[in-house]
């Protein structure tokens, strides 16, 4: 970090600031800026974000007190039967088991996971009524880890490769002493671990992958029982990564633990604010579209998606109550989104599974590679960038040069930005370029003086396959847009007849009715925009429910922008996250953003972390709880 290099490159970029800003270049742009900044500050949104009212306001509306029946009866239970049900949890068995399981798991404790593998190679041996070599050689193992008594968890700690690890990641309070000591000494933790594995073992004999999942997933379901909060923390990392049905699983378990929690716990409180009503009354107009739809079956199945996505936001909200809990659920989002854009690129190094099946190939022979990640798709993989991107630029920005975080995130940065390039999805890249704008113009404006600069460095450092593909935006030549142009042409004469309560959701109501008014016989599941496909689906209300849903969240933002220094964590984070909302619904002009329900899900998460931040930062402005 000392080297002779660096320093002169420090060196040289101070002077060369000294002298920009005594030049006239630097005088004009200022004046420019100056001038702009004040307009903009007197401008219509600008006032309609500061001005405050309050969710109280909104609370006590007749469709707010109908909406927040759920919580009230919530309460009700509470007051009845909570103390009740409180009781038999405490002195029931099988809780007490669960919770010995669920520390003796995150101890990692030898003798534990010894009889836990050794009931597995039993079990399998039975169930497969055979000893295998592979029974053999896991009961060895297994009866070798029982003579030693340790928790591996607690070695740790003291760990200078952990500790560079927690470093890196900006984890530098966690520590692993998260578990009970006293439950590793007696006995029932090791009859659970061999009936766990048994059972395991006879399940691994029909379905090896069933088999050893059956701990993992125990213990998934134990901890976000015991915990809710960790469900959320498992949602946000495995969003990306996992089946939708397996995602919407944990959302809707985390959900129930949530209420189990709230009937017990005699000080927890429902926060219900505005997003939470706009959020309820968006999932009410689709739910009446869905019942009256052209497919209602197909409808309401694609409603309950929506119902366990969006309705999640409730989960997170209620669950993320320290800044410790909320900073630690965005590094999380974000070392997520870096994994996933690691495969990305490495897609396009070795050349795995990918293809050029989203390139036209007339117009751009040299460009045959998209990468797709974990999602399937290079839009839907780029829209899932966009919510991450300036998040993770915040961690880049925030922490100071000399800390090791500050590399591993701007590393982390460009791996997000060099993934969502790959891509090769010009819609993302125009909805990157707004996020960018907006967050540059009220993080630092100052540095829109450096425009100059960079257009003209850009002719030397993008390569041509990229230039060809931004130069070919609303090229009809172009099959892609072509064919987005045709659909919206179609689903605009079928706007025309169901403008005021919608055809229905999903691709099966969709399926029915487009082939009346499509052009050029193209065939579309869906309406290639957000937008039209929220408002051909659900009606000229669900449109505006959604769009005042965005209004409302922007302004939520806003207030946690302006309740610190713009430089402060808090402020930096709201607007990035504001500007990645922004840059994803400008990307869903060209696509129909939520047809993915995983991003769906990353969408109304990172809606949820925003206004979490909200209720944590600026509890004042406030919720009904």
């Amino acid at each position: 970090m000392n080297s002779f290099i660096l320093s002169s490159l420090v060196r040289f970029f101070k002077g060369f600031g000294i002298i920009f800003r005594n030049s006239g270049v630097y005088w004009l742009l200022m004046k420019i800026y100056n001038g702009i900044s004040a307009s903009w500050k007197n401008s219509g949104i600008m006032t309609f974000l500061r001005r405050n009212k309050s969710d109280g306001a909104s609370s006590k509306t007749a469709a707010a007190k109908v909406i927040y029946c759920p919580f009230t009866f919530l309460s009700f239970l509470k007051r009845k039967i909570g103390g009740f049900i409180e009781n038999n949890i405490a002195q029931s068995c099988i809780c007490n088991w669960a919770r010995i399981y669920i520390q003796s798991f995150m101890a990692v404790n030898m003798r534990f996971f010894g009889i836990m593998l050794l009931g597995a190679a039993i079990g399998y041996s039975a169930g497969g009524m055979h000893i295998s070599r592979i029974a053999l050689i896991a009961g060895a193992v297994g009866a070798l880890m029982c003579v030693f008594n340790y928790n591996l968890m607690g070695f740790l700690n003291p760990s200078k490769f952990v500790d560079l690890l927690k470093s890196a990641a900006g984890f530098r309070d966690l520590s692993f002493d998260f578990f009970d000591e006293s439950v590793q000494k007696g006995r029932a933790r090791l009859v659970i671990a061999l009936l766990c594995g048994i059972v395991s073992g006879i399940v691994m004999s029909m379905n090896k992958l069933y088999g050893a999942a059956i701990p993992v997933a125990l213990f998934c379901l134990f901890l976000v029982l015991y915990a809710p909060v960790t469900g959320v923390f498992m949602a946000v990392f495995a969003a990306p990564f996992v089946p939708t049905m397996a995602l919407a699983g944990l959302c809707v378990w985390t959900a129930v633990s949530l209420v189990i929690k709230s009937v017990i716990q005699k000080d927890f409180k429902w926060r219900f604010d505005g997003i939470g009503m706009s959020i309820a009354l968006f999932l009410g107009v689709m739910l009446i579209s869905s019942v009256m739809s052209f497919a209602r079956i197909g409808s309401l199945k694609v409603w309950a998606m929506y119902f366990v996505f969006a309705g999640f936001y409730f989960v997170i909200v209620n669950t993320v109550r320290t800044k410790e809990q909320l900073y630690a659920i965005i590094k999380v989002l974000i070392i997520s989104g870096a994994l996933v854009a690691l495969y990305g690129v490495m897609q396009y190094v070795f050349g795995w599974t990918t293809s050029n099946a989203w390139i036209d190939e007339e117009m751009f022979e040299d460009s045959t590679m998209r990468v797709y990640s974990t999602l399937g798709n290079p839009n839907v993989l780029g829209e899932y960038l966009l919510l991450i991107i300036p998040v993770a630029a915040v961690y880049m920005l925030k922490f100071r040069w000399k800390e090791l975080s500050k590399w591993t995130y701007a590393l982390m940065t460009a791996v997000l930005a060099l993934c969502l390039i790959l891509t090769q999805s010009r819609g993302c890249w125009i909805g990157f370029m707004i996020s960018v704008v907006i967050f540059v113009t009220f993080y630092e404006g100052k540095w829109w003086g450096l425009i100059p600069v960079v257009l003209c460095i850009l002719p030397f450092v993008i390569p041509q396959t990229i230039a060809d593909r931004i130069m070919s935006v609303g090229n009809m030549e172009d099959t892609s847009t072509s064919y987005r142009v045709y659909i919206w042409l179609g689903t605009l004469g079928m706007m025309r007849h169901y403008w005021l309560g919608g055809i229905g959701m999903g691709e099966a109501a969709f399926s029915q009715v487009y082939p009346f008014f499509s052009y050029n016989a193209i065939i579309a599941p869906h309406s290639h925009n957000l937008f039209l496909q929220l408002l051909v689906e659900a009606g000229i209300s669900g449109l505006a429910v959604f769009i005042a849903l965005q209004a409302v969240f922007l302004k939520k933002m806003s207030v946690v922008y302006r309740a610190n220094d713009k430089k402060s964590e808090s402020s930096m984070l709201a607007l990035a996250i504001a500007s990645g909302v922004i840059g994803f619904l400008a990307q869903s002009m060209f696509d129909y953003t939520f047809y993915n329900y995983r991003v769906m899900a990353v969408f109304f998460m990172v809606i949820a972390i925003g206004a979490s931040m909200k209720h944590i930062i600026v509890p004042s402005e406030g919720s009904t709880e």
